[in-house]
């Protein structure tokens, strides 16, 4: 079972990070027969930091997915945000589970990931 953890870089409180493992700790439950994968996007901070952080703590295996900089064309001002939805898309198809740590104003990448999950058909969406 993977689970995708995600959020908003502005969701960066140690409380954010508590709300994530009490998601994570309940889904170890329910899932303890399978091994559990974390899946996200190696931002240095926020969710994806937090994500790193509980699976070691957890001992759990993790997928990132780093955004692809070798597509990053630095004389278009659009590229970088592309390569970023080009990983975001990886992360949702990537999850079966996927726990996003939402900004108050739902803009930015993780209203992206959550997008694409959405739009492959998946309902195990859990907002924080």
């Amino acid at each position: 079972m993977k689970i995708g953890i995600v959020g908003s870089r502005r969701r960066n409180s140690p409380e954010d990070k508590h709300l994530i493992r009490e998601k994570l700790f309940y889904f170890l439950q329910v899932y303890k027969e399978s091994k559990l994968v974390l899946v996200s996007g190696g931002c240095p901070d926020g969710a994806d930091k937090f994500a790193e952080e509980l699976a070691l703590e957890l001992n759990l295996k993790i997928i990132i997915h780093y955004p692809d900089k070798s597509k990053i064309d630095k004389s278009d001002r659009w590229s970088s945000t592309k390569a970023n939805y080009a990983r975001n898309k990886l992360i949702a198809d990537d999850s079966d589970i996927l726990i996003a740590v939402v900004a108050p104003d739902r803009k930015g990448g993780t209203e992206n990931t959550i997008k694409y999950y959405e739009k492959f058909g998946k309902k195990r969406l859990v907002l924080i």
